[in-house]
């Protein structure tokens, strides 16, 4: 078992390491924030970024076994992290300081996206 996982791409790892990231940022950092702007736990808000790091362990377990799934749940959270700093800070206008802070989390999300579909093109070759 453990053999299989050392014959991993580069891709798939690029693209497992950068979710085990953002399922980090969301555990440690969002579901925070999210309490503290909702002033609760029991809210549909909290959940929904329980769910949210819920998809990623799932995306993470698919992609170690190299199942095309896997990569897919990883483009789309990839695109939910780009539009996440967009919907909120730009839309919704919650100040973010500074401004130009959201550009991070969006090349994160790019980042994400284009490692999962490396991955998933590497995966379908074999």
């Amino acid at each position: 078992m453990t053999n299989r996982f050392k014959n991993l791409s580069i891709e798939t790892q690029a693209a497992i390491a950068l979710m085990l990231i953002q399922l980090a940022h969301k555990l440690v950092a969002e579901v925070q924030s999210t309490i503290t702007m909702v002033g609760v736990f029991n809210h549909w808000k909290v959940y929904a970024v329980l769910l949210l790091a819920g998809l990623y362990v799932v995306a993470i377990i698919l992609c170690l076994w190299q199942k095309k799934p896997g990569f897919i749940i990883g483009m789309v959270l990839g695109i939910e992290i780009v539009l996440q700093p967009l919907i909120f800070h730009v839309l919704a206008g919650i100040p973010k300081d500074p401004q130009y802070y959201i550009l991070f989390p969006i090349l994160q999300g790019i980042l994400v996206f284009y490692f999962c579909r490396l991955g998933y093109k590497k995966v379908e070759e074999e």
